[in-house]
């Protein structure tokens, strides 16, 4: 036996909609044993048109075995149960055309579907993450500081998961008859996540102590920090761990929170390296931009710059692993912007600067130091050999 079950919400007004609820215009038809119920299994089918369906079924099998004058014979009964339901609000339609005999009633129909467009860059362009609360001391701090790095990155689509009281309080609001019906189409847009980051912060503290010294009497305070902090990338459709790791940090200073914002920095770079590497955007001469600002990015810090050669696979599974990266250069971030950063090229060809290559956190150049040469009447008299294997003899 089927069921076919379907839910639509009718406007008794014709409202001026805002810019958030975009009305969606489709030609369907519908069949009823009267006209009323022609019309609205048709507005049933153009909310499943713009706004998809949800379907459930199951199966159900049952075999049995009959023996009779020696002879088996088995039986197999099978029943089926579906349910499909469409949700979503009709503007308005117009019919367009009606068929009534014994048999029931064939209408087509113009019909205005609202379907609701969030505000900002959509999320289909964009993976969906939520930074769970870390567990342990300090996992608070964790986990707010990796959402405001992965929302200022713009890569991900980040979503909370932590305020669920608030949200069904704004839910309840939106059911109410006091919302106009252009708002009830926010409800049923929760987006479903890609990635989840927890972790767990396995130790951190400070341990403060003094020493007497016998000699003058002084004494010395001391102060040591240590963290320890795993970390796990999970895809949650297929609960398969994209990446794990743990970071071990110490301060010999006591400065606690360093290692903290440290810390946060390294799980937030390693997990956006292995996804979403940085990339020039711009390349103007020895000037380039970079598509990531924010927090994210400091001024002062460098990065080496790459270009990608062949596409590597791994024989064994065919996963794509990268591409070859052959660093050609370093730059220094001079100015970061709110959505993008300008750095300079400090070392290297800016002749092989080009877009799309990507950067990776490096250290400072090692500058080569000048000095100039004393002034003498006559040059300094050479008072060094050269060895057999290219060496100084001194």
């Amino acid at each position: 036996m089927k069921t076919w079950i379907g839910y639509l919400f009718l406007p008794l007004l014709v409202a001026v909609w805002p810019a958030l609820a975009a009305v969606t215009p489709v030609q369907v038809s519908g069949f009823g044993v009267t006209e009323s119920l022609a019309v609205e299994n048709a507005l049933i089918e153009a909310v499943r048109q713009v706004n998809g369906v949800d379907i459930n079924s199951s199966q159900q099998v049952e075999q049995y075995l009959h023996k009779e004058n020696g002879n088996t014979e088995t039986l197999t009964h099978t029943q089926r149960d579906g349910r499909m339901a469409a949700k979503g609000m009709v503007d308005s339609y117009n019919l367009l055309s009606k068929h009534c005999d014994t048999e029931g009633c064939q209408v087509e129909l113009h019909v205005n579907v609202i379907r609701y467009k969030a505000a900002g860059l959509s999320a289909d362009s964009r993976r969906k993450l939520a930074v769970l609360p870390f567990t342990g001391r300090h996992g608070a701090t964790f986990s707010s500081e990796l959402q405001d790095l992965y929302t200022q990155s713009r890569r991900f689509a980040v979503l909370d998961r932590s305020q669920n009281q608030a949200y069904r309080q704004e839910q309840k609001l939106w059911e109410s008859d006091d919302t106009a019906l252009s708002e009830k189409a926010r409800m049923g847009q929760v987006l479903g996540l890609d990635y989840i980051l927890v972790g767990n912060i396995e130790r951190a503290g400070t341990r403060r102590w003094s020493e007497n010294i016998a000699l003058t009497g002084e004494v010395k305070h001391y102060a040591s920090s240590s963290l320890r902090v795993r970390y796990q990338l999970i895809e949650v459709p297929t609960r398969q761990v994209k990446w794990s790791d743990s970071i071990s940090l110490n301060a010999g200073n006591g400065n606690l929170n360093a290692l903290i914002n440290q810390a946060v920095q390294g799980i937030f770079r390693q997990t956006m390296g292995n996804i979403y590497p940085l990339r020039l955007i711009s390349v103007q001469g020895k000037r380039v931009i970079i598509n990531q600002g924010g927090k994210t990015l400091k001024t002062g810090s460098y990065f080496t710059v790459f270009s990608l050669g062949e596409k590597l696979v791994d024989p064994y599974t065919g996963e794509v692993l990268g591409q070859d990266e052959s660093a050609i250069g370093k730059i220094r971030i001079t100015e970061v912007k709110p959505k993008m950063a300008y750095a300079e090229l400090v070392q290297g060809d800016g002749g092989l600067l080009q877009k799309g290559q990507i950067v990776r956190p490096a250290s400072a150049p090692a500058n080569k130091v000048s000095r100039p040469a004393a002034r003498s009447k006559a040059p300094p008299r050479e008072t060094t050999q050269s060895g057999d294997g290219g060496g100084v003899i001194l």
